[in-house]
């Protein structure tokens, strides 16, 4: 039986190519072609066998090159956002020493000399 996050995987990435191969048919299968619901659990086997191809399914998750392709996007977007978000940091903590800087000097002239 596949994880929820396996399952979720498998459609979203591998919709449109062959997901999983049946030896003994000698037939490769698309993820929605596979599938069978048994007491509320989904099973996936061969729609002639019955051979079941969950291992396939993982091995198909581990060296799909979609999968792979969106994981490596998602890595290069994520440490885009977390370089914009440093130098947002920085241009804040800058800012707020200079605010900082400006109110110690306003607060100096207001303080009468004695």
């Amino acid at each position: 039986m596949l994880s929820d996050a396996e399952r979720r995987v498998l459609a979203q990435h591998c919709h449109g190519h062959a997901v999983a191969a049946c030896e003994d048919c000698r037939r490769n299968f698309t993820f929605t072609e596979l599938g069978f619901d048994v007491v509320g659990r989904r099973y996936y086997f061969c729609p002639s066998c019955r051979l079941d191809l969950v291992d396939h399914l993982r091995l198909h998750v581990l060296n799909c090159r979609s999968i792979a392709a969106s994981l490596e996007e998602r890595v290069a977007r994520s440490q885009h956002l977390i370089k914009d978000s440093d130098g947002l940091k920085t241009s804040s903590a800058i800012l707020a020493a200079e605010s900082q800087e400006r109110a110690r000097r306003v607060l100096e002239r207001r303080v009468p000399a004695r």
